[in-house]
């Protein structure tokens, strides 16, 4: 591949410029993972074949037979949806001895303490650069790693620690962003989970708290042809429903957004810009009236498009190995 061509990604083609080709070893755990399933997308759309997965991440390939009503999340936005690489997953200590890579990436560090260990010395030995993702839900940092690589966490507090690891948050895959918006018939998105919200007769009226579709282009429909959707914190701050709601070019209503504190995953969301944070119904729907009263939803749609295009599975990728 030379400077200036394209080369075939799984969601198109790709200025080669874009990126440096290097060959990265990532280290997967065996469960739905989001932020490490979301990584592996889009470092394989921007590496292709010289992105390893290993052990390989069978739940996030078209080839993968579980059913989707047993995946987290029935499956939606992430898995079963990268179409088969002809990678090399054999000997890896004896290809990280020969040096063939220039980066490994532990997915879950967390819950892979056994194999950093057991990797440890022959990584060091070789030099081989490494990145730690650290999605928990806790706050907590694995210690032992901290200092031995780049080290990113998606829930941090507001303290001395954030000097020492870096931001990383959820993303999503570039084909799953709408282009330009479609046709809002509603008001609301029918999946709602937030209590409070249901103050409001048309959150009673037409949501639910359960989950509302089968299939993934139903609930993502449903998003794209509302106006507004609820989201909240659920066991952490970041959570995908954040991102499927912009990707759908829709504007998120974020239950009590104003308490995350600052380091904490997601970034760059900013209220009546491109979100609306709201601590009780009457101030969601005080919010929505000046905002439909005032002409201002097309302005904070645009502004929503520009926060999830900065949030694609690639950008965020690109952004931890450079």
């Amino acid at each position: 591949i030379q400077a200036g061509q394209t080369y075939r990604s799984v969601y198109g083609y790709l200025p080669v410029g874009l990126v440096k080709v290097m060959k990265v070893l990532f280290i997967t755990s065996s469960f739905e993972d989001y932020l490490q399933d979301q990584l592996i997308i889009g470092l394989r759309n921007l590496l292709g074949n010289n992105l390893v997965d290993y052990p390989k991440k069978k739940v996030l390939y078209t080839s993968c037979t579980r059913d989707k009503k047993d995946l987290y999340g029935r499956g939606f936005t992430i898995w079963q949806s990268l179409p088969e690489a002809e990678v090399d997953r054999s000997n890896i200590i004896e290809q990280i001895n020969l040096r063939v890579f220039d980066l490994v990436i532990f997915g879950s560090i967390w819950r892979q303490k056994e194999v950093f260990r057991e990797l440890s010395g022959p990584l060091r030995k070789n030099r081989i650069p490494k990145i730690f993702i650290d999605g928990e839900d806790h706050m907590k940092v694995y210690r032992p790693a901290v200092f031995q690589g780049k080290y990113f966490k998606r829930e941090q507090k507001n303290n001395l620690t954030s000097f020492f690891v870096k931001r990383i948050s959820f993303s999503i895959p570039g084909n799953k962003i709408l282009q330009k918006p479609i046709e809002k018939t509603k008001m609301f998105a029918r999946h709602c989970q937030c209590d409070e919200a249901y103050k409001l007769s048309a959150i009673r009226e037409n949501c639910v708290k359960a989950y509302a579709f089968e299939h993934e282009r139903d609930y993502y429909h449903d998003i794209a042809t509302s106006r507004y959707a609820i989201t909240m914190k659920k066991a952490g701050w970041d959570c995908m429903r954040h991102y499927e709601i912009a990707a759908n070019l829709t504007i998120p209503c974020f239950y009590n957004l104003a308490k995350k504190p600052a380091n904490c995953a997601p970034h760059g969301l900013k209220d009546m810009h491109n979100v609306i944070s709201f601590s009780t119904a009457a101030e969601l729907q005080q919010k929505i009236s000046y905002i439909e009263e005032n002409q201002l939803y097309e302005k904070m749609v645009k502004n929503v498009a520009q926060w999830i295009a900065g949030h694609k599975s690639e950008v965020v990728a690109e952004k931890i190995i450079h």
